[in-house]
């Protein structure tokens, strides 16, 4: 469906996911074209407050993943241009994207996760007494969800020092969680529903890093019915306990003793055909150009407590009429 609504697909950033985002932006522009949308491209780099200026677009499609795209930096200019936008709001993208934040919240939330201390680059010495009894074998990753490297598997103290050295270099502080063996997938979740999952394969040091390949994927997952509910349940109330918005991805370890963990939760997953969120889409009904518009309609403003909705206000085509009339409680 149609609207004067200009549209700015944001890709690209600043990450080394920019390729990737790039792909997944021309998918998404292609995607609004053929819905009849007006659409333009909006690369996201350091001048984007500037891009955002001049293009004078009315609502935001959010393409774009790594550091400073799905972390809430380019939410929070969106909110300050009011400018509606896909996806979740400055709060949750900073909270999925910090694993020991997200972490404490389910942990509240009763939801399961892995047990696992936080290591500070300036506790790196003492960090046998630290970990003490903790046992081995243990995952070491970042704190941010935003970084590439995806973490490693420590045997013993010697791997354990060399793992959170790799960390270090890139950033000041590391989970340390205890490895769980399982079957790594992926449930994909759409404004609070969860439509399915894809199960990826696990790699040598975890689960993997974020966002595997679409060719790792290896839908359907079979489960028997009552477990299959237990998965889609479990991952829909960790999309609720963040607070996400839109499209998400969470991704959880099912045991061979009829246990789920909640490894984390993408609040901006990978938007192409062949992606996860595209592949899990499909297994509920929707077409790829559906699951997009779709997500369109979600678009919204979210700051200062109060989201915007635009789903009722989608038609309206004044251009300078960015926040809907209606707003909804947060």
């Amino acid at each position: 469906m149609s609207s004067s609504r200009k549209i700015g697909v944001l890709l690209g950033g600043l990450s080394v996911e920019r390729d990737t985002s790039m792909r997944a932006g021309r998918a998404v522009t292609s995607a609004l074209r053929r819905l009849g949308h007006e659409t333009c491209p909006v690369f996201v780099d350091r001048d984007i407050d500037v891009a955002l200026r001049q293009t004078k677009i009315d609502v935001a499609f959010l393409a774009v993943r790594g550091r400073y795209s799905v972390d809430g930096c380019l939410q929070g200019i969106l909110e300050l241009h009011g400018i509606p936008y896909t996806g979740s709001g400055v709060l949750a993208s900073g909270l999925a994207t910090n694993r020991v934040k997200s972490k404490e919240i389910l942990q509240l939330c009763n939801l399961p996760v892995a047990p696992g201390y936080v290591v500070r680059g300036s506790q790196a010495e003492n960090v046998t007494d630290r970990h003490g009894s903790f046992g081995f074998p243990v995952v070491v990753r970042p704190v941010s969800a935003s970084s590439p490297w995806g973490g490693a598997l420590a045997h013993d103290e010697i791997e354990l020092e060399s793992a959170l050295d790799e960390v270090f270099r890139r950033e000041d502080a590391a989970l340390v969680e205890r490895f769980l063996p399982g079957r790594p997938i992926l449930v994909g979740v759409l404004d609070g529903v969860a439509l399915g999952m894809v199960e990826a394969p696990r790699s040598s040091s975890w689960a993997g890093p974020p966002g595997p390949r679409a060719r790792e994927l290896t839908p359907p997952v079979r489960l028997s019915r009552e477990r299959r509910d237990s998965v889609l349940r479990l991952a829909s109330q960790a999309y609720h306990a963040l607070g996400c918005e839109g499209a998400a991805c969470i991704e959880m370890l099912l045991s061979e003793r009829q246990n789920e963990t909640i490894v984390g939760v993408d609040s901006s997953p990978l938007l192409l055909p062949t992606g996860a969120i595209g592949v899990v889409a499909g297994q509920g009904g929707y077409e790829y150009d559906e699951l997009i518009e779709e997500i369109l309609r979600g678009a919204r403003l979210q700051s200062q407590g109060r989201q915007s909705n635009r789903r009722s206000g989608q038609l309206a085509g004044a251009h300078d009429r960015r926040v809907c009339a209606v707003p909804q409680a947060h």
